[in-house]
């Protein structure tokens, strides 16, 4: 699977779903439409069987707005229950710090770089 729209490019990768977020703002206008495509891209991984981890990726994310923080929990819950281990990468030290302070850090296992989430995935 490799599917890359205006908001996302989702693509697996050694049984890992890996879903990188395109808008540097999600917002009204992009949120419900990157849910969508996201949650599709889940469950059809899901429901194939080969989905390990969803890897929501930021690193082209700038700002989160409560709509945008709302989305990575949703599609947190989504890779749940598809029994998937959920995994943010590439978020800015910004986008980090207002994880934390939301406490939606916790929800995820982080990984800083590329490095890191070889390791994570191995």
């Amino acid at each position: 699977m490799d599917q890359k729209t205006d908001h996302t490019h989702c693509r697996s990768q050694q049984g890992h779903l890996r879903a990188m977020v395109l808008a540097p703002a999600p917002g009204t206008r992009e949120v419900p439409t990157i849910t969508e495509e996201v949650a599709a891209a889940i469950e059809a991984m899901g429901e194939s069987g080969r989905g390990r981890c969803f890897i929501l990726d930021l690193s082209q994310v700038r700002s989160l707005t409560s709509l945008g923080l709302g989305m990575c929990v949703n599609l947190r819950n989504r890779a749940e229950q598809a029994r998937m281990k959920p995994v943010l990468f590439g978020a800015s030290m910004e986008l980090l710090e207002l994880l934390r302070l939301m406490r939606l850090d916790r929800l995820f296992t982080l990984a800083a770089d590329e490095r890191a989430l070889e390791r994570l995935l191995a």
